[in-house]
């Protein structure tokens, strides 16, 4: 865009200044004073939330003078004319806000660009403008509010990807988190001291696209090159589950969202927060685990082998992982006995309908994680116990008090966090070697020739 172009925007939008209404967008008698609007609009790019910003969806610019109006629309026809499609133009903001693929019109630029000229002036207004025209890429946010984990400072993870403890107290949150948590001085001191945030910076690029011929977003995405990419993958799920097993804790989203600054021109919605999830996973109880830079490494560590496993491995493990994590994160003790039995048969007998389950599993699992003969036979009975407490719980839907796991009698609450423990080892180990056993291979195989006992039938089972 030449200076030239540049002055002549400048120069169109001083003059529409002097011709704007601020209309009601169902009302068209309904107009609001600029210096109101001005104010209004200033308050819901800054502020955390305001009741009166539910105006502000109500309330639009328009030019009164039709043929200013009209030469702006043409200059944005020129400058953009390659992502222009039936008077509309598809932007990245649609990345977020799963906006309909056919575009927005090019009357929702207009008005972008009007907001941008009035809170800011027409000479940002321009500069707004100029820098879509010659960049091609935008900056946006991601943010999840983990439980779980708590951060006594913040920790740079990888590049463009950090994690941040959860201030305190109200006063000190992030201008655009939730109001479930901007409002959440009723909670307790614990729930903030349990939660970290983890933000991820990153480029989706192109800013502007051609609108699609499809209806929407949602169709557009599952197409395997389409037009709006990142340059920082959204590690968040995979990240959380390889920090839960780093930590041994349950790190959860409870929330989620893509924050784009309103002043962005390619914000065509002209919102600050888009793409909210609200999963309500929040723990109000508080449990939470502290982590340092040795934990983060470990994580870090476990994630590189995890984007570099081979696909069927991932998908192998994620069920066994998805289940240890739900039963640390459960209050119910029959639930994660039985997330742990759906755990342990996902990952030694995935092939469950042939033979029997309970040994087979008890089997592969004391192969896998032990160390000599008599590891091995210790191991059998637990895992066989496992199996048999998992049972009683779906079956019966209740556990004793106490329960027998190898030698002793100990509460039900230490016997699950023993399986839990045994659970984790068990993931680990596939991670670290990268590969699932091949089960004949190592209870046949060379493992088995350098010890030549062969396992029981039925050392130890539950009495």
């Amino acid at each position: 865009m030449t200076e030239e172009r540049k002055r002549e925007l400048e120069q169109l939008l001083a003059e529409a200044m002097t011709s704007l209404e601020i209309r009601h967008s169902g009302i068209e008698s309904s107009l609001l004073p600029v210096e109101v609007y001005r104010t209004l609009l200033q308050r819901r790019w800054t502020s955390r939330s305001d009741d009166s910003l539910i105006l502000m969806g109500r309330f639009d610019p328009h030019i009164v003078n039709k043929a200013i109006e009209s030469k702006l629309l043409n200059f944005i026809r020129q400058e953009f004319a390659p992502f222009i499609h039936e008077d509309k133009i598809l932007s990245a903001c649609c990345f977020f806000s799963a906006h309909p693929g056919a575009g927005y019109p090019l009357t929702d630029l207009l008005g972008q660009l009007l907001n941008i000229a009035i809170v800011r002036g027409t000479e940002k207004a321009v500069l707004a403008f100029a820098r879509c025209t010659k960049d091609t890429h935008g900056s946006v946010q991601y943010t999840a509010l983990l439980e779980g984990i708590r951060l006594e400072s913040e920790i740079q993870v990888f590049e463009g990807v950090r994690l941040v403890p959860l201030p305190a107290s109200t006063a000190d949150l992030p201008r655009y988190l939730p109001s479930l948590i901007s409002h959440a001085s009723r909670l307790s001191e614990s729930f903030f001291c349990s939660k970290t945030l983890i933000i991820i910076d990153y480029f989706v690029s192109p800013i502007f696209y051609q609108p699609l011929r499809k209806a929407t977003m949602q169709e557009y995405f599952k197409q395997k090159n389409h037009a709006f990419r990142v340059n920082v993958a959204d590690v968040s799920e995979n990240f959380c589950q390889v920090l839960s097993l780093a930590c041994n804790s349950a790190v959860q989203i409870a929330l989620e969202w893509r924050f784009l600054s309103a002043e962005e021109l390619f914000n065509l919605n002209g919102l600050g927060v888009g793409g909210s999830n609200y999963r309500y996973n929040v723990n109000l109880s508080g449990s939470f685990t502290r982590v340092g830079e040795s934990k983060i490494k470990e994580a870090k560590h476990l994630y590189q082998i995890w984007v570099n496993l081979d696909s069927n491995i991932g998908e192998k493990l994620q069920i066994p992982i998805n289940r240890w994590i739900k039963s640390k994160a459960s209050g119910n003790f029959v639930d994660k006995v039985i997330d742990l039995g759906i755990a342990f048969e996902a990952l030694y007998v995935p092939d469950s309908g042939r033979g029997e389950i309970r040994f087979k599993l008890a089997v592969r699992a004391a192969w896998h994680l032990g160390k000599d003969k008599d590891d091995r036979n210790k191991l059998l009975t637990k895992f066989k116990q496992i199996y048999d407490y998992r049972s009683n719980a779906v079956h019966s839907g209740k556990l004793d008090e106490k329960v027998k796991f190898g030698g002793e009698r100990i509460p039900i609450s230490e016997f699950i966090e023993k399986a839990q423990d045994l659970c984790r080892k068990s993931i680990m180990k596939i991670l670290e070697d990268r590969q699932y056993p091949d089960w004949n291979d190592l209870i046949l195989g060379s493992e088995a020739e350098n010890d030549t006992t062969v396992l029981g039938e039925n050392p130890g089972g539950l009495e």
